[in-house]
């Protein structure tokens, strides 16, 4: 997976790039006067100019970043020290050069050369500092060959310079990675936490939520459940004393008592619906399969039942909506689908949470329902955006149903 750019890195390599111009064009003015100016040597210190400006001017404009996107930083750094280093094999050309001077101008190169280990610790992965170390001081250590000539007892001590400076980066690389991971991971631990707490407040939210219901259940039960049985009652009693030949009356006591007891129904279906016991009392998995179990047995239809075992427990109100969607779902395959077999899953995949839900009943078309006072698939609708998931309704008139519901979790 690829690391987004830390925040402000450009920003110090623009920094950067404007200290290390200053650095060497003081170095080009006042420039070491035990040497004599050779016209190498005044190549590589106008070279030095030439290669920062250029980064800063690289790094001050905006465009080539939104042009390269994510390559952009690579690039400047792969750039930028093959330039540093190109810039040491220069030496080779000069007439009479000797080991000692080119020491001590690599020498004066490490305060720069360091801070690229720095960036890349910062961004990348060891590996990377292992790479960066390697091509700049391999390079030194070939061009030192190439002017002393041979190895022996008396010039080993010029071989183990670039060594002991290739530790020193790889050592700096290291700590500045291993704090960079530590600040990550404490990051990632806060982020963690703060889901925590999000879920932690949707709980209380959801209990809250949970009393208000069994509260609600509790008044309807004991007021308007009460009195439309009371009502059912009344009217039964009443249509035994009419006598027979009363039949307008004895018909407007059927159509009152048949309205009462459909408002029962409908009531007792409300206080279910409101305590949703099966899903506090069984998990999500369990009362969806509960309910696909009851609809077959209840209708005598095929059912295929597919439900998995989630990763990890969904937050109270992502836990609500699956519940109360599949719930609608397949009280709609038992009230209007006219289907024969039914199919439900359940699972999670690479953080995605997914509830399909099919039938072979007769089908609908669904933009025909729009207006027309059938909220059962806005209700699914508003409950998927309340939680942030897809809901996905494929159905035609003769081929059946399927609905998705597909929820992706943010870690």
């Amino acid at each position: 997976m690829k690391r987004p750019l830390e925040p402000g890195l450009l920003r110090l390599f623009r920094y950067f790039s404007l200290i290390g111009l200053v650095y060497f064009s003081a170095r080009w003015v006042y420039d070491d006067v035990s040497i004599t100016p050779t016209a190498v040597i005044a190549f590589q210190s106008v070279y030095y100019v030439i290669v920062h400006g250029l980064l800063f001017l690289t790094l001050s404009f905006p465009w080539l970043e939104n042009k390269l996107k994510d390559k952009y930083f690579p690039l400047i750094l792969i750039v930028y020290t093959l330039a540093m280093v190109g810039s040491s094999w220069l030496y080779l050309l000069e007439p009479n050069r000797g080991i000692t001077h080119f020491i001590s101008q690599t020498y004066s190169l490490v305060p720069i050369l360091i801070v690229p280990v720095v960036f890349i610790a910062w961004q990348y992965d060891f590996r990377a500092v292992i790479a960066y170390t390697v091509v700049t001081n391999l390079s030194d250590f070939i061009i030192t060959f190439l002017i002393v000539r041979h190895f022996s007892f008396e010039n080993l001590p010029l071989f183990t310079l670039p060594v002991v400076r290739a530790f020193a980066f790889a050592l700096v690389g290291l700590v500045v990675n291993q704090l960079n991971e530590k600040q990550r991971e404490q990051k990632h631990k806060l982020v963690l936490a703060n889901m925590q707490l999000g879920q932690y407040a949707n709980t209380l939210e959801s209990l809250a939520t949970s009393r208000e219901r069994n509260r609600l259940a509790r008044e309807l039960h004991d007021t308007l459940a009460h009195t439309l049985s009371g009502i059912s009652v009344n009217l039964e009693a009443l249509k035994t004393m009419l006598p027979e030949d009363q039949s307008e009356v004895n018909a407007m006591l059927d159509n009152a008592l048949s309205t009462s007891r459909r408002g029962l129904d409908g009531t007792r279906r409300a206080l279910n619906d409101l305590r949703a016991q099966p899903l506090e009392d069984l998990g999500l998995e369990l009362a969806l399969q509960t309910l696909a179990e009851n609809l077959a047995e209840r209708q005598a239809m095929l059912a295929e039942i597919r439900i998995s075992n989630l990763v990890q427990i969904l937050p109270p109100n992502v836990e609500q909506a699956f519940y109360r969607i599949g719930q609608e779902s397949l009280e709609n395959v038992s009230v209007h689908a006219n289907a024969s077999k039914f199919f439900i899953s359940l699972e999670e995949a690479d953080g995605v949470v997914c509830m399909e839900i099919r039938d072979d009943g007769v089908g609908f078309e669904p933009h025909a329902l729009v207006g027309k006072g059938r909220y059962g698939l806005q209700g699914m609708q508003e409950r998927a955006t309340s939680i942030g998931a897809d809901l996905e309704v494929q159905s035609q008139p003769g081929e059946g149903t399927m609905i998705r519901l597909s929820w992706e979790r943010f870690l």
